[in-house]
């Protein structure tokens, strides 16, 4: 049922006055323009920052987000500390290639007796040959001039002008000086062989060092690899002059000796005669080296192993 009671009339409400806007404030003078300043942690890496050239990464790379200024920063701190280190390491790395091991900083290790080689560079071979240890090359030739591939002289090494160097070649008769062959007989065959094994030319150099050491390299050349054999079969038997009891050096014979090419070394024993002698062959292709070094009192193995494992990697 609905309520009809008459309801009471409401109180009435006072009329408000109306709100007025207050006077606007006289505009301000304006500021003197300040020139922008970069935060004092936003720093972007000058050239000076990168020894080798600005990365390509980043001359290509857009520009970070301006809110991450401390992670941007925190990464040049990064890359200039890379950066520095592989400058430094590269340094070091030269560094230790060199036998002057005592001047490397926090390494203060004793000289060990190597000679200091300038780099050694193979030669350009003829256009379309093949290196003479090549699958391809069969018969085993050396198609670089043999008198390039003589090891160069170490620093402080007086050089024997007697010998053709990298201008001429050896007389066989000259080499054949080297050995002892005792027997007259000896001495005719060994001379036969040269012309019978199908020798072409020998290419030699000798140096002496302070400590007195004294290096003879023969680099003796063949028609083929099988005449270069037939030869060392004729030739290894017989003693090298000034050596005549020896017994096998090991030294040597190593994996750093390039592969395919054959070491056999050979020292004198005690007693020694006038000066102590060390000597190796190598059998590379058509190539037969000889390297002897005598030195009186003894010859030092450190220096001859580096020898002959230098003028290994130039036949190989």
């Amino acid at each position: 049922m609905t309520d009809t009671t008459p309801q009471a009339p409401a109180d009435p409400v006072p009329p408000v006055d109306p709100v007025r806007p207050a006077p606007a404030a006289p505009p301000a003078p304006p500021l003197p323009a300040a020139p922008l300043a970069e935060p004092a942690d936003w720093h972007v890496p000058g050239p000076e920052a990168y020894p080798g050239g600005i990365p390509v990464a980043q001359l290509d790379a857009p520009p970070p987000p301006r809110p991450a200024r401390r992670r941007l920063r925190a990464a040049a701190r990064w890359t200039a500390a890379v950066l520095v280190f592989a400058v430094l390491g590269g340094a070091a790395t030269y560094a230790v290639t060199r036998p002057e091991r005592t001047r490397i900083p926090g390494l203060k290790t004793p000289a060990d007796g190597r000679w200091a080689y300038p780099p050694l560079a193979l030669p350009k071979l003829p256009a379309g040959e093949p290196r003479p240890l090549a699958t391809a090359n069969t018969a085993g030739v050396h198609y670089a001039d043999l008198r390039s591939l003589l090891l160069p002289l170490p620093e402080q090494a007086v050089s024997d002008h007697s010998f053709p160097g990298p201008t001429g070649w050896l007389p066989y008769a000259t080499y054949l000086k080297r050995y002892d062959f005792g027997l007259p007989d000896l001495a005719k065959n060994a001379g036969l062989a040269g012309r019978d094994d199908g020798l072409r030319h020998i290419a030699a150099r000798a140096w002496t060092m302070p400590d007195g050491t004294r290096t003879e390299v023969y680099l003796a050349q063949f028609l083929t690899a099988p005449y270069r054999a037939a030869f060392f079969d004729d030739m290894s038997s017989a003693a090298i002059s000034g050596a005549l009891d020896v017994v096998s050096d090991p030294t040597v014979e190593s994996t750093v000796i390039p592969a395919d090419i054959n070491a056999l070394a050979m020292k004198e024993t005690k007693p020694y005669g006038a000066t102590a002698a060390r000597y190796a062959y190598l059998s590379s292709g058509d190539t037969l080296a000889l390297v002897v070094q005598t030195r009186k009192g003894s010859v030092a193995e450190v220096p001859f192993d580096q020898t002959v494992r230098l003028q290994a990697q130039l036949l190989g």
